[in-house]
């Protein structure tokens, strides 16, 4: 199933992307910031779904691109998702053939309830005749490499929809303290925040702390919401649950010892938190990927899980720190977690491998005194 949205702020933009891309796996979604660039989507990919913004950049409105669509095809659904709420625009939307409107500020959870009638149910899927060929996970993950900067995964932050109905808005000091250890909340903040429309001033957002600020509380909230509404924690397969569990613990670890490390080095913990945190982001996107696959005839076990994550972590893990706009320091500490060049001197990332090198279960003791000798640390700990 194909679906445009049409939206010139990029935040706004984003947050549909991730709410209606919650509703159902597997759908096609397609953006574009102003009516023209829309209308070539449209010319070159039957649509089922359109939602525009009435004021986009350019000349031409939402409005306008919806009457260019309904000359075409009389029957795709067109939801107008604006700020105009008055009664004439209501009307020139219901004029022009519009089957939906939606008014901002609005709320993840109106926007899937408008939306959802016009997702027909998923057809197939209870009709498929059973098979006794395992689904091929290899041919699944190379098919999804290329779309991977929407993961939803959110451990043990439901509570987080609550804060939209408050009658005061949390600082984004307190919201940075409530996030900093969920690897998936951190990861997409500084996504948005390092987008390139926000980075406005020249300078990379390597905290979460500043991610919320640069963005704004109401939004960093908005952008959670939405991501938790499609984490489906409870029907994961324990094997899977399991892993994420064991990801989630270790990059807790090695971001707590960056931590530290840089404490003692008189260095703000900070981004080396964030780093640690976001070390093990290829692992995560690998068994999201699996979790997602629409109509699977078997479930990877152990083994497979191994060799698939083993095979596809790095590869993965990188495409996302890409796609995610991570700014640069933040992949090299993340990188240097993992793999330090021989020729490395530079004292952030050596106490970035030396942070992973404590949480490993046989750490080579030798190179950790090297490293500790070189970043100057007391060895007394």
């Amino acid at each position: 199933m194909n679906i445009l949205i049409v939206e010139d702020d990029p935040l706004m933009r984003e947050l549909l992307l991730t709410i209606v891309g919650s509703i159902r796996n597997s759908l096609s979604l397609h953006e574009a910031e102003d009516a023209d660039s829309a209308w070539s989507l449209w010319r070159t990919k039957p649509m089922d779904l359109v939602l525009c913004d009435w004021n986009l950049l350019g000349s031409d409105t939402g409005l306008d691109l919806a009457r260019r669509i309904r000359q075409q095809n009389d029957t795709v659904p067109i939801v107008m998702v604006t700020g105009r709420g008055d009664r004439q625009s209501v009307i020139a939307s219901h004029r022009a053939g519009l089957n939906g409107y939606i008014v901002k500020p609005f709320t993840p959870e109106d926007v899937m309830e408008r939306l959802t009638p016009f997702f027909k149910p998923a057809s197939g899927h209870s009709a498929v005749e059973p098979s006794d060929t395992p689904t091929d996970w290899v041919a699944w993950l190379e098919a999804q490499a290329q779309q991977l900067d929407r993961l939803t995964l959110l451990p043990d932050a439901q509570e987080v929809l609550s804060l939209q109905w408050q009658d005061e808005l949390p600082t984004a000091k307190l919201l940075a303290k409530r996030w900093q250890d969920d690897v998936i909340i951190t990861s997409r903040l500084l996504s948005v925040a390092n987008s390139s429309e926000m980075r406005r001033y020249g300078r990379s957002v390597l905290t979460l702390l500043d991610a919320i600020a640069t963005m704004g509380v109401a939004m960093a909230i908005a952008q959670v919401s939405a991501l938790l509404l499609n984490q489906g924690s409870a029907d994961r397969p324990p094997t899977i649950k399991n892993r994420m569990q064991r990801y989630s613990e270790e990059s807790q670890r090695v971001a707590e010892a960056a931590a530290k490390l840089a404490a003692r080095l008189k260095l703000d913990p900070a981004p080396y938190y964030t780093a640690g945190l976001l070390s093990r982001l290829g692992e995560f996107a690998v068994l999201d990927v699996i979790e997602q696959h629409p109509n699977p005839t078997s479930e990877p076990d152990d083994a497979m899980l191994d060799q698939l994550v083993t095979q596809f972590g790095s590869r993965y893990g990188n495409a996302v720190k890409i796609n995610w706009q991570l700014p640069l320091p933040m992949r090299e500490f993340i990188g240097a977690i993992h793999h330090l060049p021989s020729d490395a001197v530079r004292r952030d990332l050596l106490l970035m491998h030396l942070a992973g090198m404590q949480t490993r279960p046989q750490p080579e003791a030798n190179k950790m005194l090297r490293l500790q000798r070189a970043l100057g640390l007391d060895l007394q700990v």
